[in-house]
């Protein structure tokens, strides 16, 4: 196997209009989206509709995070398109294996 190594940027926004904007901007070059359920003003199940509807946004792999753990929310999301749903408070060690097994699956793709 071939080592697959990437350096990659964290773009942090405030608001959905600054997520589509990032996203408009940025498509191509992201690779992750994680995506907090309950976003003020718009709801995160409306972004994440809006990125699944983006034939270009579409492949990238969408995380969504509440704190709700209601199993209707998260069949929800995953029927949406979500690649994973993580329930906060976020543990360092669960979005490490999710990030680690993201990056493995491109490297593999």
């Amino acid at each position: 196997m071939i080592p697959c190594y990437f350096l990659f940027t964290v773009t942090t926004v405030k608001s959905a209009r600054q997520v589509i904007d990032a996203l408009n901007a940025e498509g191509p070059d992201i690779d992750i989206i994680l995506t907090e359920v309950d976003l003020p003003m718009t709801k995160g199940m409306k972004l994440l509709k809006y990125i699944m509807r983006n034939n270009e946004l579409r492949r990238i792999p969408d995380i969504m995070m509440s704190a709700q753990d209601e199993v209707s929310i998260v069949v929800k999301c995953l029927r949406l398109g979500a690649a994973d749903y993580l329930v906060k408070p976020l543990r360092t060690n669960e979005l490490l294996n999710l990030w680690t097994h993201m990056w493995r699956r491109r490297c593999e793709g």
